[in-house]
């Protein structure tokens, strides 16, 4: 990938990006038909912030109820790292909702490769008119949220991302420029 750096959405461009996926748009003189699949897994790295590989891979059996709550049950394909985090209940009626509307071969909940999401991703951000964003900007901006969420506690992003040291997470909680002009602007007190 050389130079280039995806970084975390918006939530704007997030809702934009799953509202055009969903919907539908042309661009640059091709019609790009609605794609609830690729909206599906989008969302569904959003709000688990697992990489793509492991999105893409998740079948029915990869959640599992834990008495009243669901557990993510997967091995990480670049880690190797077994995560079983908590899946909130909203997710699992999400995923229930897709599976209800599509047709599941061989307990896989997605048939598609992740070169096919990056080219519909990179469609539709083309036609927004936004840059560096890949399918990791989804990870990041899962990171972000939790960070904000959890009252800025960069151990518990560490943790939830199963990144090894809080050097990675950092560099995945970065504030945009005009997150920080905004801070800034807010951060005044003359005495």
């Amino acid at each position: 990938m050389g130079e280039y750096t995806c970084r975390a959405l918006e939530e704007n461009e997030y809702r934009k990006i799953i509202l055009l996926l969903r919907t539908g748009y042309e661009y640059n003189g091709v019609k790009h038909r609605p794609n609830d699949q690729i909206a599906t897994i989008l969302v569904l790295q959003a709000n688990l912030g697992c990489r793509i590989g492991d999105i893409i891979a998740l079948t029915t059996e990869s959640i599992i109820r834990d008495g009243s709550i669901h557990r993510l049950n997967i091995k990480e394909q670049k880690t190797g790292k077994k995560r079983t985090f908590i899946v909130p209940q909203a997710i699992v009626d999400f995923i229930e909702d897709y599976k209800r509307h599509t047709v599941i071969k061989d307990g896989k909940l997605f048939d598609i490769k992740s070169a096919a999401v990056w080219k519909q991703l990179r469609a539709v951000t083309g036609y927004i008119g936004i840059d560096n964003v890949s399918t990791h900007s989804f990870r990041k901006k899962f990171a972000c949220d939790l960070y904000t969420r959890t009252g800025y506690d960069v151990m518990a992003v560490c943790q939830a991302l199963q990144h090894s040291s809080t050097t990675t997470t950092m560099t995945y909680i970065k504030r945009s420029d005009a997150q920080m002009e905004a801070a800034l602007t807010s951060n005044v007190s003359i005495a």
